[in-house]
């Protein structure tokens, strides 16, 4: 299993076939976006191979300071799922990001807004970063009227974490930044 970068060709692909079925519109980031970030050094679109095969997809987001990276997407294709490929690929994404004090991760936090079989997946999602070595850090954010529990690998705290946060969504990194984003949400 190696990690690959995407060109932009392979970006597009990978959004088209996989990101569009793999995430819901509300959650996706428009590919355009993805890929000025791109060409301004501040996206990383990663493929996991083994040979030529796909095996998984993650696109991580950074800013000029390059102390925490964010864990835009992951997702592991269909019919590789549930053996351990996603967790696999965590480790890999550890190494490649050695010199980054973390790996931030934003997970949807359960709640009132999700019924019983929402929550479940979402619990799992967590636990699967938990199982991986990954960290819950004391703050959550709110963007675009989602709640996320934030995580991190790596050796950042909360105080970098959220510093990094939220020079990402004020960078221009998000077509509609500004009063849709609350880093730390309900900080006072």
């Amino acid at each position: 299993m190696i990690l690959r970068t995407l060109d932009r060709v392979g970006l597009r692909a990978v959004y088209k076939s996989h990101v569009k079925r793999d995430f819901p519109p509300s959650e996706r980031k428009p590919l355009f976006v993805m890929e000025r970030l791109v060409g301004e050094g501040k996206y990383d679109p990663l493929g996991v191979y083994n040979g030529e095969e796909l095996l998984a997809y993650a696109l991580l987001w950074h800013d000029e300071v390059r102390d925490c990276v964010l864990l835009d997407y992951l997702a592991v294709v269909e019919g590789g799922r549930g053996k351990g490929t996603g967790s696999a690929v965590l480790r890999l994404l550890e190494e490649h990001y050695r010199d980054y004090r973390g790996i931030l991760v934003e997970a949807e936090a359960p709640g009132m807004d999700a019924g019983g079989g929402e929550n479940a997946q979402r619990l799992r999602r967590q636990k699967f970063y938990l199982r991986s070595g990954f960290r819950k850090l004391s703050y959550q954010a709110k963007l675009f009227g989602v709640v996320y529990d934030m995580f991190s690998s790596g050796e950042a705290d909360t105080a970098s974490a959220v510093a990094a946060h939220r020079r990402l969504y004020s960078g221009g990194g998000h077509p509609r930044p500004g009063h849709f984003i609350e880093i730390p949400y309900g900080a006072p």
